[in-house]
């Protein structure tokens, strides 16, 4: 078992030119250069990673998607992933800083369904429009690969032009109302990203948000179906999952770490969300 999970950032990839806040490179080059990029890692940026061709399965967070073509896969800073990958998979991998993006649209960055959330696919399968989205990832390798003036403002407009896209697809499905709450849903788990080892109760998340308690569960449960403890609950359970599989802190240790005084409370705290004990979900 390793001892911890490989944490990149930009500046550890193939050819990243110094100081760029983004990075971008055609996905079978990437398996073929990066030594190890298939086992599980994470990264201090954001991610953006088309499937053109290809098959296998993509593991985020301990969840495994199905690889096929005409994917989109979203992963921010933090998540841990890791794949396998056929052969003849082909695509691109788009890497870019958070203040690359916010530098000219603000906090737009954080409004994308399919990014900072643990409660939605961080996937899109692309039908009639793969086409669409094929061309717009080579325009913008291409303006990658290329030094011409103006080089970071055009290629952060790829970005925009593709993440949009991939917004207006995605958030089909939403009704108005729920569109409009989950910037509130939104709010509440940057709040547990940021707290959720030091803050473990909805009140105390519910009087940040200026929010009652009582209306920040009933915004969880319209959007979610879920409780604001549960989604407390699930983050917690998430990094108790990383350090069980990416660390060798004992059971012990990893309960302390993430707040719980008593080890056999954390024990029973992970049974319950997992129907096993810490010590079986490791072995």
């Amino acid at each position: 078992m390793a001892s911890h999970v490989p944490v990149y950032q930009l500046q550890a990839f193939p050819r990243h030119q110094a100081d760029a806040p983004f990075y971008m490179t055609r996905l079978e080059k990437l398996v073929q250069e990066f030594k190890g990029i298939d086992k599980p890692h994470s990264h201090t940026f954001y991610l953006l990673m088309w499937i053109s061709q290809g098959s296998g399965t993509h593991t985020i967070d301990f969840k495994t998607y199905t690889i096929t073509p005409h994917q989109l896969y979203f992963l921010t800073p933090g998540q841990v992933h890791s794949w396998q990958l056929s052969a003849d998979v082909q695509g691109f991998n788009l890497f870019f800083d958070a203040p690359f993006f916010q530098s000219r649209l603000g906090n737009r960055l954080y409004q994308y369904p399919f990014f900072h959330s643990h409660q939605h696919q961080p996937l899109l399968t692309v039908g009639e429009q793969h086409t669409f989205f094929g061309e717009l990832f080579r325009f913008a390798y291409q303006e990658y690969e290329h030094d011409q003036p103006n080089r970071a403002e055009v290629f952060q407009s790829f970005v925009h032009i593709i993440l949009e896209s991939a917004n207006r697809l995605y958030s089909e499905p939403w009704v108005v109302t729920e569109t409009q709450l989950y910037d509130r849903i939104r709010q509440y788990e940057e709040l547990l990203e940021a707290q959720f080892l030091r803050v473990r109760s909805v009140n105390d998340y519910a009087e940040q948000m200026s929010l009652t308690p009582n209306y920040l569960n009933h915004i969880c449960k319209k959007v979610l179906g879920k409780t604001a403890s549960q989604l407390l609950h699930e983050r917690v359970l998430i990094e108790a999952q990383r350090l069980l599989t990416h660390t060798t802190q004992s059971v012990k240790e990893i309960g302390f770490q993430l707040g719980f005084d008593d080890p056999s409370y954390f024990v029973r705290f992970f049974k319950k969300q997992t129907g096993q004990t810490p010590a079986d979900f490791r072995q």
